[in-house]
């Protein structure tokens, strides 16, 4: 796959800047496999800042915390695995990323989708 350096430089400046809302990766590759899709947020766990990633499946929710390093790493590998969408969501703008079926990487900027930040919540059914 193509380099995503600047989904994650957008992503890193985002959060720097206390501008992110959430990062959304959705449109599954395989739909039959019933992962719909994952949202992730900035929250404070144990006075750091740290990414939660719920992921969501037709018959369940899982949650997992990671790391601002681990978290790319994370996205990295479920944009060339499982999806075909990335979205971050800032109060900037909002940046898609679309991943084809032959691997190559489109960029795209839209105006932002929140003029405020989501409030922390930590089973929040609006991720």
């Amino acid at each position: 796959m193509e380099t995503l350096d600047q989904f994650f430089k957008t992503a890193s400046e985002s959060i720097a800047n206390n501008n992110f809302v959430k990062l959304t990766l959705s449109k599954p590759i395989r739909k039959a496999e019933g992962f719909l899709n994952v949202y992730v947020r900035l929250v404070t766990v144990d006075q750091k800042q740290v990414l939660r990633f719920k992921y969501r499946y037709t018959e369940t929710n899982e949650i997992k915390i990671f790391t601002f390093t681990e978290a790319f790493e994370e996205i990295k590998k479920l944009l060339d695995e499982k999806f075909r969408f990335g979205t971050i969501f800032s109060l900037d703008q909002d940046l898609i990323v679309t991943v084809s079926k032959k691997k190559l990487l489109n960029y795209r900027e839209t105006a932002p989708s929140f003029k405020n930040k989501l409030p922390e919540d930590t089973d929040s059914q609006e991720d």
